[in-house]
């Protein structure tokens, strides 16, 4: 039979891709975690990695074991905490996924001090505009922007927001502020992939909008230094641009022309994950960042 540190040793090297990492993490030889992985698998008839000298590999059923495994020890480390057996239980790894633009223009600068806080946790952010499948990506924690769809995660607002059409005032000097939908027809865009149609708001109805996009880019941060260099309108958060704004170097055009443009920022993990200590750090850094 297998026995928590047989349990922590897989974990171990799950979460350091390979045994010698897991090996040097744990501080025990790399022919003790081979063991113990051997003796995990023997004692569950099931093959949970496929390893080799150069790849480790986890199969089907060593996916779904480690989910379930992490999620089991992270609600015992809380345990312990809770009853003073041990001095923190923020430890472990925290994947989060996030738009570029929240990870640059929020975490970035306030993630040393969070760090700092919590030694023992390593963080792995995966920071893309595309959709994420949190639960197939093996993700803990999505950050999202805008309205939710049905998507079986539970969700907690961070922050109001709102989008909003706007452009710098270089761009709008060459080719003028479109006062009307009939005249913003004749601009150029910047846009992400899925921004070439849109909703707008006509004369008291709701029509589709057929983007002139002469300029796509599949990153956030990189659409706002486009928009900023004059290549065109763009679609940005509030809260993504406020200092450009305040400072002059961005300007709304058309405010209220945009259809749907409530855009919430969100903090997302799948309903079936327990309730950890990492998570709830995360989430309380997360929301102090927006609070200020």
């Amino acid at each position: 039979m297998y026995n928590l540190s047989d349990l922590e040793t897989y974990i171990a090297v799950v979460e350091n891709r390979g045994i010698n990492a897991a090996a040097q993490m744990l501080k025990v030889s790399p022919a003790t975690v081979s063991l113990r992985l051997s003796k995990l698998e023997q004692a569950l008839s099931t093959v949970l990695v496929f390893r080799d000298s150069r790849k480790l590999k986890l199969s089907p059923e060593g996916e779904v074991f480690y989910q379930q495994v992490s999620t089991i020890l992270e609600a015992l480390r809380d345990a312990e905490f809770q009853i003073g057996a041990r001095r923190s239980s923020v430890s472990g790894v925290l994947r989060v996924t996030m738009p570029p633009w929240v990870f640059s223009k929020f975490v970035l600068p306030a993630l040393m001090t969070f760090e700092q806080q919590y030694p023992d946790l390593k963080l792995e952010f995966l920071v893309n505009d595309q959709f994420v499948n949190v639960v197939e990506d093996k993700q803990d924690v999505a950050i999202r922007v805008g309205k939710l769809p049905d998507s079986g995660l539970l969700g907690r607002k961070l922050v109001s927001n709102h989008r909003l059409l706007c452009a710098s005032p270089g761009y709008l000097e060459r080719f003028g502020t479109p006062e009307n939908l009939t005249a913003l027809r004749q601009h150029r865009w910047v846009v992400l992939p899925w921004q070439r149609q849109l909703k707008m708001r006509e004369a008291n109805k709701v029509v589709t909008f057929h983007t002139d996009a002469r300029f796509t880019v599949s990153n956030s941060d990189n659409m706002t230094q486009a928009v900023l260099a004059g290549h065109g309108l763009g679609i940005k958060s509030f809260i993504a641009i406020r200092e450009e704004l305040e400072s002059g170097k961005l300007v709304e055009v058309l405010p209220g022309v945009l259809a749907d443009d409530d855009a919430p920022v969100w903090f997302l993990k799948p309903q079936n994950s327990l309730t950890t200590r990492k998570t709830e750090v995360f989430f309380a850094f997360m929301k102090s960042l927006f609070a200020q």
